[in-house]
């Protein structure tokens, strides 16, 4: 029996373990989790191949307070030119701000919104030396977007990182 099968012998469909409030949300979250991990594994790449196929290089660079900032610089050094440098920039850039709102998703305390019936919201924690509260109204359509965009980003980020091994000479014999 394959282990799918046996799985799911073992485990029919679980009930949703959240309160109804939420329910609206699984699968536009569940999305935005796969999407996101896809798109951070296409970053990984991008900034491995921008660091000559150094995949711990890139991990260091992309552990760094000023990562985004670093990327950028990486990419302006590698001559491109015109779109092709534009849209990778802007996904970066932009890459960065939906990563933030992202880990607000993620991260932070969802409840109920009790002043608007049928909504929640979120509220945490600034991780800046004076923290400071933030609070959220995400909607569902909201989430299935940035889900969405993080997609986008991973096309432009796959794309450049092939493009860029591609370009790289190889070690083998002839």
């Amino acid at each position: 029996m394959a282990p799918a099968e046996q799985m799911s012998d073992q485990n029919p469909e679980q009930p949703d373990l959240v309160d109804e409030f939420y329910r609206p949300y699984i699968r536009a979250l569940g999305n935005l989790v796969i999407m996101f991990a896809q798109c951070e594994a296409a970053v990984l790449s991008l900034v491995a191949q921008l660091c000559g196929g150094d995949e711990l290089k890139a991990v260091d660079v992309l552990k760094a307070q000023d990562a985004k900032d670093q990327v950028i610089s990486l990419v302006r050094s590698i001559g491109l030119s015109g779109f092709d440098l534009d849209e990778l920039v802007i996904s970066i850039e932009e890459f960065w701000c939906d990563k933030n709102i992202r880990n607000r998703l993620i991260h932070d305390e969802w409840y109920p919104n009790l002043f608007e019936p049928g909504t929640v919201g979120t509220r945490g924690l600034t991780r800046k030396k004076v923290p400071q509260e933030v609070f959220g109204g995400p909607t569902v359509f909201e989430v299935w977007e940035l889900a969405a965009r993080f997609g986008q980003y991973e096309q432009v980020f796959s794309h450049r990182s092939w493009a860029l091994s591609r370009s790289r000479p190889t070690d083998s014999p002839d």
